[in-house]
């Protein structure tokens, strides 16, 4: 509608004004009676994203997803070693956690080995999420809204 030179404002059903007993709906009288509340200013619009501004959003989703992938890997690893008895005394994910991981071994090899996937599924989540990550540093620094951003941060 905006392309072809329309004003066009969007408002929440839930943020429009009602009137108590009002249950009847009607095209015609829903119409007039946004008709009625834009030309009185009683109307909440909401504020669309241009598509940067949607695809910026998607990138921040992708991030959050692979953050979320990295959580899950590293709770797998933790469950896995909980089952073997295995215990790290000291805060998990640190570089010393990380040597101490490449340090275990287990009885059989087909623990061994699906340790070794658990570990090589959190590597790989870490290093899409952290690839996700200089994405949306890269493409913000050229975004219009970078200053924003940038105050956010602060």
């Amino acid at each position: 509608m905006t392309r072809l030179g329309c004003t066009c404002r969007i408002v929440t059903p839930s943020r429009t004004p009602k009137t108590p007993g009002e249950r009847i709906k009607n095209d015609v009288r829903d119409a007039e009676k946004l008709a009625r509340l834009c030309r009185d200013g009683e109307l909440t619009f909401v504020w669309v994203p241009d598509p940067v501004q949607e695809a910026m959003r998607d990138l921040v989703r992708a991030r959050y997803l692979a953050a979320k992938d990295v959580r899950h890997a590293r709770a797998h690893v933790q469950m896995f070693l909980l089952k073997q008895g295995e215990r790290y005394p000291a805060k998990s994910w640190t570089l010393r956690h990380r040597v101490w991981l490449a340090d275990r071994r287990f009885e059989h090899p087909g623990q061994q080995i699906a340790f070794q996937s658990f570990i090589n599924r959190v590597e790989q989540a870490e290093a899409r999420k952290k690839e996700v990550e200089n994405q949306i540093a890269k493409l913000t620094r050229e975004w219009s809204l970078h200053p924003i951003v940038l105050r956010s941060k602060q």
